[in-house]
Order: structure tokens, then C-alpha cells, then sequence
């Protein structure tokens, strides 16, 4: 390892504080927490879309006004629902925290409201991430129509190969009715004649009888292509099913995802700034309680900014002999001379910088 590596890790090591730790989770957390709105807005559109989509239609506008007027009021309602669950659960996050992670009486309130809207929020993401999933309808409507057409195709398919028998026997049919007429009008005892014509009849009904076999073979194989298809029908179905069924259970993952990452976004966000400033409180407030005492030394310095041009400013000795009389500062004097110090810095850089000007 060569010294600019080290020095790499010793400055990202020595930052490994609570703020160095957390500051980027927190970061990405809650701007994730964002996109969670957005995929919860996305999925439950899927829900509110559809229903008020159809009311309209029926009670308001049909068509594309319709159309229109659904897709702004289910998007305007979304959106606010997402704020304002983000509002309420900030609110009780906050509290929360501030409160030592107990519940109390006086969150009870916060906590009510924010498991409602959340579990409603949980509804909608997860009816909406179900409809976008349940796809298996339209396709079975769309195989069912296909199956339909491919059936009709097949009937008129064996319906003329058919149509080639049944022309053939309704023709040897009629022959035969004419032989028949014909040997009953025969004299008995030109028996040589009526067996030629017995023989032609014989002959055309056994012809009659292959074409009916041949017809009936003709039914067999339709029926059997039919069930192919019913078959095939069947099993698209239970596949567009199980798609279904890995899709629902796919989408929710991603929903409940999206309710956890907002969830978490914001709860993270409100103990992570809290944890934070108590924290840095100590130091800090060091900080603001000497600018206040700054200021009030500077009201009575100046009078509560009364003092005019010519007036006599306080010195520094009645200064300090107010600080002590009307505060139970210790060091009071210290404090006086500080700022006393920083005052008379701060007039000569105002004093320069005006002379600069003119």
C-alpha cells in the first residue's frame, strides 16, 4: 500500500461517525422513498382507473371526454393521497422518535391515522398490481376467437371433401330409385333382364355404402382435429393462468417493496435528523447561546437601537457592571471582554469598508 492510499483510507476512515455512516442511507433512502409514491400511484391507477372510468361513462361523458376525465381525477386523487400519507406518517415518524420510540397517549392519535391510510394504501397498490397482472382474460378471449376461426376453417375444409361422397351417392341414389322403378315394371319372367338390373343396384349401393365410410372417416378426423384444438385451448388457458398467477405474485413483491421503501424513507429520514441534532446539540447550542448573549449585549450597548449620532456609547466597565447586576452569568466580565473585542474588530472592518466606498 503506498502513502496516497493510506491517506485515502485515513480520511474516509476518520469520518466513519454517525453522520458519516448514515448520511448517504439517508440520502438515498429518501429519494427512493419517492419512487416508491410513484409505483404505489402507478399500480393503484390500475384499480381507481377502471372504476371511475366506467362511472363517468354511464353518469357523466362517454368517449374520449370520458376517457379524459377519468385518467385526471384517478391521477389528482393518487398524487394527493401519496402526499398527504406522506405528511401524516412524517408527522407520527417525528413524534415517534422525539418520544423514545414509546407510544403514548398523545400518539395514539398519529398512529391510528397512519396505519389506516397506509393499510389503504397496501389495498389499492395490491388490488391495482393484481388487475395489471391478471392478463389470462384477454388472452383466453383472444385463443377462444382464434380457436373459433380455426374450427370454422376446418368445417368447410372436411365439408368439401365430404361434399365429393355425398354428391356421388345422392347420384347413385337416384339411379338406383330409377332402377327400382324400372325392374318393378319388368315383366316376371324376363328374368335375365331383372338380375342385370338387381346386379346394378347391388353394385351402386355397396358403392354407396364405401362413400358413407368414406364420410364418416371424413367426420372422425374432424372431430378428432377439433378436440386437438379444444385441447390446445385448454392448456393456453391454464398457461395464461399460471403466468397470471407468477405475475400477481411478482407485482406484489414490487408493491409491498414500494411501501416499504417509502415507509422506510421517511422513517429513517425523521431518526436520523433527530439522532443528529442531539447529537450535535451540546455543541452547537453553545454556539447559539453565545450569539444570544451577543445580542443582548449589542441592545444594551446601543439602546435598543435608540442611540443616535453624538450620543455617548456605554464603556466597557458599565458594561460589565449591568452584565453583573441584571445576569447570574459566571465570568460575566470574560464575556464582556470577548465581545467587547469582536464588536471593536467588527466597527474597524465596517469602518475600512466604508471608507473604501466613498
Amino acid at each position: 500500500m503506498d502513502l496516497k492510499k493510506y491517506d485515502e483510507l485515513r480520511k474516509k476512515i476518520s469520518t466513519k461517525d454517525f453522520e458519516g455512516n448514515n448520511k448517504g442511507l439517508d440520502k438515498w433512502l429518501y429519494s427512493f422513498s419517492f419512487v416508491g409514491n410513484l409505483v404505489s400511484i402507478f399500480f393503484a391507477y390500475f384499480l381507481l382507473y377502471p372504476a371511475l372510468l366506467k362511472a363517468i361513462s354511464i353518469n357523466l361523458v362517454s368517449g374520449m371526454w370520458g376517457t379524459v376525465l377519468a385518467f385526471i381525477f384517478a391521477n389528482t386523487f393518487l398524487i394527493i393521497f401519496e402526499i398527504v400519507k406522506r405528511y401524516l406518517f412524517r408527522n407520527f415518524s417525528s413524534d415517534f422518535v422525539a418520544s423514545g420510540r414509546k407510544i403514548s397517549a398523545s400518539l395514539l392519535g398519529w398512529l391510528t391515522i397512519s396505519l389506516a391510510i397506509i393499510s389503504l394504501s397496501f389495498f389499492l397498490s395490491l388490488v391495482g398490481a393484481k388487475n395489471l397482472a391478471s392478463t389470462s382474460s384477454v388472452k383466453n378471449t383472444v385463443a377462444m376467437t382464434t380457436i373459433d376461426i380455426q374450427k370454422d376453417n376446418l368445417a368447410i375444409t372436411y365439408e368439401n371433401k365430404k361434399k365429393v361422397y355425398e354428391v356421388d351417392n345422392q347420384a347413385l341414389r337416384n339411379v338406383n330409385n330409377d332402377l327400382r322403378n324400372t325392374l318393378a315394371q319388368t315383366p316376371i319372367n324376363y328374368a335375365t333382364v331383372r338380375r342385370d338390373y338387381q346386379e346394378s343396384i347391388d353394385k351402386n349401393t355397396k358403392i354407396i355404402e364405401s362413400n358413407q365410410a368414406e364420410i364418416n372417416k371424413i367426420d372422425e378426423q374432424l372431430k378428432q382435429r377439433v378436440e386437438e384444438l379444444k385441447t390446445g385451448l385448454n392448456k393456453t388457458i391454464a398457461g395464461n393462468a399460471t403466468e397470471d398467477t407468477k405475475n400477481i405474485f411478482l407485482f406484489i413483491i414490487i408493491a409491498i417493496f414500494a411501501e416499504a421503501i417509502i415507509i422506510g424513507g421517511v422513517y429513517f429520514r425523521e431518526w436520523y435528523e433527530y439522532n443528529l441534532y442531539v447529537l450535535n446539540q451540546q455543541k452547537f447550542e453553545k454556539i447559539y447561546q453565545k450569539k444570544d448573549r451577543y445580542r443582548s449585549l449589542l441592545s444594551f450597548v446601543y439602546k435598543d437601537g435608540k442611540l443616535t449620532t453624538g450620543d455617548r456609547v456605554i464603556s466597557g466597565m458599565e458594561l460589565k457592571e449591568i452584565v453583573a447586576e441584571k445576569t447570574t452569568l459566571q465570568n460575566s466580565n470574560k464575556l464582556v471582554d470577548e465581545f467587547l473585542k469582536k464588536w471593536i474588530i467588527w466597527v474597524f472592518f465596517l469602518q475600512l469598508v466604508k471608507e473604501d466606498l466613498l
